[in-house]
């Protein structure tokens, strides 16, 4: 039978990858600016334009490609996406 480990409280410290500390803040970024996008009638392509990312580079970010991000441009688009639907973060 396999052994149950308790997480940390951090899928990627879990995993073992490098950077954890950084994946779990980008991922919690990602799943507020998804929020954000959804609760709006702006689409992705309009969003991904205004905060300047190609949209093919944005959908990635938002299914959850983003390792080589830095965690500062993640929380600038994040902010951004605040300011371009008018919802707090």
């Amino acid at each position: 039978m396999n052994e149950i480990e308790e997480s940390v409280g951090n899928v990627y410290q879990d995993l073992g990858l490098e950077n954890a500390d950084d994946m779990l803040t980008k991922s919690s970024y990602v799943a507020k600016m998804v929020s954000l996008i959804e609760t709006t009638d702006i689409s992705e392509s309009e969003v991904a334009k205004k905060i300047g990312l190609p949209l093919e580079k944005f959908q990635e970010i938002l299914r959850g490609h983003f390792r080589d991000e830095p965690v500062h441009a993640m929380a600038d688009y994040l902010v951004n996406i605040s300011e371009i639907t008018g919802s707090p973060v």
